[in-house]
């Protein structure tokens, strides 16, 4: 059987083309693509299930705005207990996605990740719209404000990493995503207020 599939894929790789000739019909595509697609796909998923389920998630998107009009008016030292819940949050996340790049199915595993964060903002971004109808765009944008370029660049690291052969542990590069990590937190508990300031 497995012999079988061998000759099969090496004769749909050399497929005569016209005049006899044969041409090559594998497609490489780049894990890069591969993660973009991903993305994308998740990114329709998560807006196709939310415009029509929305119904069944009204409570919840009541709750996830109230906490956005909560935040911007936090104190000094609930901004503080935000800045460290935060940082916990998204440092477990990291040591995990850095746990599953030192496996062998890390490319993989990124992309269903991948799937998952825009599945997530898929998600989020029409619930916002359907709340705030032509605001939603802007608002989902400041919620996601300026601790997105940080968590951006956090998992290109992850993401370019997990293609790599022969990957070990690199305490720069870890201490690297940790500096990542701390900076999108403060971001997220003292800087994107003022920005959510601006749509809500």
């Amino acid at each position: 059987m497995a012999s079988l599939f061998r000759t099969l894929r090496y004769r749909l790789r050399r497929s005569p083309g016209p005049g006899g000739m044969y041409v090559s019909l594998e497609r490489n595509i780049r894990a890069e693509d591969r993660y973009l697609l991903c993305f994308f796909v998740g990114l329709i998923a998560g807006t196709v299930m939310a415009n029509f389920w929305y119904p069944l998630f009204m409570e919840e998107a009541g709750y996830y705005l109230s906490l956005l009009d909560r935040n911007i008016n936090l104190n000094k030292g609930e901004r503080i207990q935000l800045f460290y819940q935060v940082l916990r949050q998204r440092g477990i996340e990291v040591w995990i996605a850095w746990l599953i790049g030192l496996t062998a199915y890390a490319v993989p595993m990124y992309c269903l990740l991948t799937a998952g964060i825009g599945f997530s903002m898929g998600f989020v971004l029409s619930v916002i719209t359907v709340q705030k109808g032509l605001m939603g765009l802007p608002v989902f944008l400041m919620t996601i404000m300026p601790q997105g370029v940080c968590y951006l660049f956090l998992w290109s690291i992850l993401l370019l990493w997990g293609m790599q052969n022969g990957r070990r542990f690199r305490i720069p590069a870890f201490l690297t995503l940790l500096f990542l990590v701390a900076l999108g937190s403060a971001c997220e508990a003292w800087i994107n207020p003022f920005f959510l300031k601006m749509v809500l």
